[in-house]
């Protein structure tokens, strides 16, 4: 029996109570003041923290303009639940499903369902099965020249930067990186600090450290693991040079600058597009909402001079 409630600010505190719940829930909202006569679905990959906030900002810009919406919660491996809000999709006859996570964005395009569709909080849309080019929506990739121009805002005084990937996983990044850091106005140069297993991240390090001001680590399963993170910005500090991250563990553990994301803004974010879409305008990928946070010790540490990040 999928569980009712009649507003949606009551909605947000049950959602808060069900992420400790074994069953996933179907949360039903409405609002008798809608500004428009639609109806739209929500699918969220699992109940996490970060999914959970999405949804909840999601809800939050979206709650007056809707006449009703359901909130499904999908449970990885549970193949019984996904036939159930598979079921539910086909049969709501929703003017809008969005889809919070890969696994629900994957669902919602799968099903073959009429009407609009948005994602949001999807790292990498083109590697999420069933999910078109030109699909609508919001991903978790921060565009490669906005991370450069942000670092290069907050420290002009970097001048080169080394970044450490494994080729066969981001050597896109690296060009893209290289082709932002060309222009007239950024002043900085990425030197690669290329690495194909984990056992050369030492190695790498010590050759290039008393030649770069910046280690910049980025998502890439081969050098992702808290330990490593804790080695590279050891090593980094070691020898006078900062680490650039991406999450607040980077800073929280003597990283000099991490980005990072506040996941309600990023469902704000997500229901300014729905309203978009359901009002008729262009709906498009667009990239992520993101903050940039500095570690104020380790940049007077360092000795550089900090400017007012975003």
């Amino acid at each position: 029996m999928p569980l009712i409630c009649s507003r949606n600010l009551y909605c947000l505190v049950i959602m808060a109570v069900l992420w400790t719940m074994a069953a996933p829930p179907v949360v039903r909202a409405s609002d008798t003041n809608a500004a428009l006569d639609t109806n739209a679905a929500v699918v969220v990959s699992r109940k996490i923290r970060p999914y959970l906030e999405v949804t909840e900002g999601i809800m939050e810009r979206v709650s007056s303009g809707l006449s009703g919406s359901d909130i499904f919660f999908l449970s990885p491996g549970d193949d019984l639940v996904t036939a159930q809000v598979t079921d539910r999709l086909i049969t709501g006859a929703y003017d809008l499903v969005a889809a919070v996570g890969p696994e629900a964005a994957s669902l919602v395009w799968k099903t073959g369902i009429p009407g609009k569709k948005i994602y949001a909080a999807v790292l990498d849309p083109d590697a999420v099965p069933h999910i078109p080019h030109n699909a609508c929506g919001i991903s978790l990739r921060i565009p490669v020249a906005a991370q450069l121009e942000t670092i290069s805002t907050a420290f002009p005084s970097l001048r080169s930067i080394g970044l450490l990937f494994d080729p066969d996983h981001n050597q896109w990044f690296f060009e893209a990186a290289a082709s932002a850091a060309a222009l007239d106005d950024i002043s900085v140069k990425i030197i690669p600090l290329e690495v194909t297993a984990r056992k050369y991240i030492a190695r790498v390090l010590q050759n290039n450290l008393d030649r770069i001001d910046a280690v910049w680590m980025i998502p890439d399963q081969t050098v992702i693991s808290e330990k490593l993170i804790q080695y590279v910005i050891k090593q980094a500090l070691y020898k006078n040079t900062g680490v650039i991250g991406y999450n607040a563990y980077f800073t929280r553990t003597g990283a000099l600058f991490s980005f990072e994301f506040d996941y309600q803004a990023l469902g704000r974010q997500a229901g300014g597009l729905i309203m978009d879409c359901l009002a008729g305008r262009e709906c498009r990928r667009v990239p992520p909402v993101f903050e940039s946070h500095t570690n104020p010790r380790i940049a007077q540490k360092l000795g550089l001079k900090m400017e007012a990040a975003r």
